[in-house]
């Protein structure tokens, strides 16, 4: 008996539930109950917690909000604990999922108490539950899920994944290789407008910072004259001038000369006096030689003036900053090497893409070849399964087929059956009924059972356009595959019913002119009387009895 991966489902107020806690068994579990009893309520409660989105009129009328928290056994393969350590969960053998919807139409959703996105419970559903009704049915036509679910029964998914790396190189090269090829006539148009633009920036021979020198040293070209009577003022003021600061600071010193020699405690104000004489001594220095640096020079003053036209007019053709002009000829002068070795380029680029695709098709035919044979196989299994749910005469073929390469490969996968002898062998999509294809998806999960990943499998009408001694064999074929999965199967048939470990039924009731919806679990007598009516529209002691018999045979 496989894993129990739902443990139980809590439901508050949510469309008739007012309040349900419901464990689930480890194996098959089937819920019944009479039409518009309102089955599908707890298929869309788990849809919820697997990521669904919340629509404001399943809140139960009257309620603040609705609540759906389910328990969920943590599945033990890799893909799921590379994912849940990506997303700094801690580990535990334990998942809880919450979901609250409220009348407004907004929504919440919790991982282990965590708010999550439904993004992420989406991603962690596809690790916990797989669904299959109507719209699955749909889903499996698909070419690309043909071909996974052929990967998936050849164990070939690691190796398939290693075609797209591949793929993506050999394709980036290509492109590279088809943008850089140009005729004669455009390579030599192209090289002459790189190497003039190269030899124009290159004669300007610009450095870096030097804009940023010009527009300092502009202003004070200037204003040389002014700036030169300032600074011969400060130094007259400090140093040359009858009275300056300095000469007065040297009788200051002379004072505290004579007055060391009567009060030693002075000392160090003489010493900080000298200090301040030396520095004013070196700012008067520098004051003198900024006066004999400040010149009027109109020929200084044009040649910056020329020299930042120069470089506004590359700035604005090449780059705002000088630094990006330097750029944009190293840019230049490496597209002009290439240009000039184009040959040598285009055949280097050409073996690397030659290479690429070598490597390529050595992975894809590795793949292919395993499919191949793997396909074969995939369809008498299928078929097998199919005759012993009632389709004896039917032929089922996975058919692989050579495409040009992509992701995925070189091949195209396809399902091709025939459900009655004299009838030509078609696509699935082509003429598959709602029934038949319900026992398509079953046969292909039995098949698929040890290699499915996926512990729990919920199977909505897989009883549709089947009765009889086929309904039996649907029901013996989801307690077999019970032994690998947790199955909960909705159904109105007591020959799945009487298959199944756990059997719950899902009644109506009006109280107080409110109606609720409420789910338990059968035992023994209860089980009998729901089985007994599900074989016809009376409970009679012969149906009973019927029921009974059918119980023991399926157990």
């Amino acid at each position: 008996m496989g894993r129990c991966l739902i443990n139980e489902i809590g439901i508050r107020n949510f469309v008739l539930i007012e309040n349900l806690r419901l464990p689930f068994d480890a194996g098959l579990n089937v819920l019944t109950g009479e039409t518009g009893a309102g089955k599908s309520i707890l298929l869309d409660a788990i849809g919820l917690l697997t990521g669904d989105r919340f629509r404001s009129e399943t809140v139960r009328q009257g309620a603040g909000r609705s609540e759906i928290d389910g328990v969920f056994a943590s599945p033990a393969h890799r893909a799921f604990g590379r994912w849940w350590d990506a997303h700094g969960f801690e580990k535990t053998g334990e998942i809880v999922i919450r979901r609250e919807g409220y009348p407004d139409g907004r929504s919440r959703a919790f991982l282990n108490d965590r708010p999550v996105t439904l993004n992420t419970l989406q991603e962690l559903g596809s690790f916990l539950v797989d669904v299959h009704g109507q719209n699955e049915h749909q889903h499996i036509l698909q070419p690309a899920v043909q071909m996974d679910l052929l990967d998936r029964f050849a164990g070939l998914e690691p190796a398939a994944g290693e075609i797209e790396p591949f793929y993506q190189t050999w394709k980036q090269l290509t492109e590279e290789l088809n943008t850089g090829q140009l005729s004669e006539q455009e390579r030599l148009q192209t090289l002459d407008l790189y190497r003039f633009q190269l030899n124009e920036i290159d004669q300007a021979k610009l450095t870096i910072g030097e804009d940023d020198e010009l527009a300092q040293r502009l202003p004070e070209l200037k204003n040389a004259e002014k700036l030169r009577g300032l600074a011969q003022s400060a130094y007259g003021a400090l140093y040359e001038q009858e009275g300056s600061s300095l000469e007065r600071l040297g009788q200051a010193q002379r004072a505290f000369e004579n007055l060391k020699a009567l009060a030693p405690s002075v000392q160090p104000l003489s010493k900080e006096l000298i200090e301040v004489q030396s520095r004013l001594e070196e700012i008067a220095h520098q004051l003198k030689m900024l006066a004999e640096r400040w010149e009027a020079d109109p020929e200084a003053v044009e040649q910056i003036l020329t020299r930042q036209d120069q470089i506004a007019r590359l700035q604005k053709k090449y780059g705002g900053s000088v630094a990006m002009i330097l750029q944009q000829a190293e840019t230049l002068r490496r597209e002009v090497d290439r240009l000039d070795n184009s040959d040598a380029t285009r055949q280097d680029l050409e073996k690397r893409v030659e290479q690429a695709r070598q490597a390529l098709e050595r992975v894809c035919q590795r793949v292919s070849l395993k499919r191949r044979k793997a396909a074969g196989a995939l369809g008498n299994a299928v078929q097998k399964q199919l005759a012993d749910l009632g389709l004896k005469q039917a032929v089922f073929r996975c058919v692989v087929e050579t495409i040009p390469v992509s992701l995925t490969g070189v091949d195209r996968v396809t399902f091709e059956w025939a459900p009655n002898p004299g009838e030509g062998i078609q696509p699935l999509k082509a003429i598959a009924s709602g029934g038949e294809m319900s026992r398509v998806m079953l046969a292909l999960k039995t098949t698929l059972a040890e290699a499915d990943a996926i512990p729990t499998l919920i199977f909505d009408e897989v009883d549709a356009g089947v009765g009889g001694v086929t309904a039996q064999a649907v029901g013996k074929k989801l307690r077999a595959l019970s032994r690998h999965h947790q199955i909960l199967c909705v159904s109105h048939l007591p020959q799945i019913a009487s298959c199944a470990q756990a059997h719950f039924q899902i009644t109506k009731r009006v109280s107080q002119g409110r109606t609720h919806a409420e789910v338990v679990r059968l035992e023994s007598a209860e089980r009998l009387q729901e089985l007994a009516r599900l074989l016809g529209s009376q409970v009679t002691p012969i149906s009973v009895q019927h029921a009974e018999e059918m119980l023991v045979k399926n157990q």
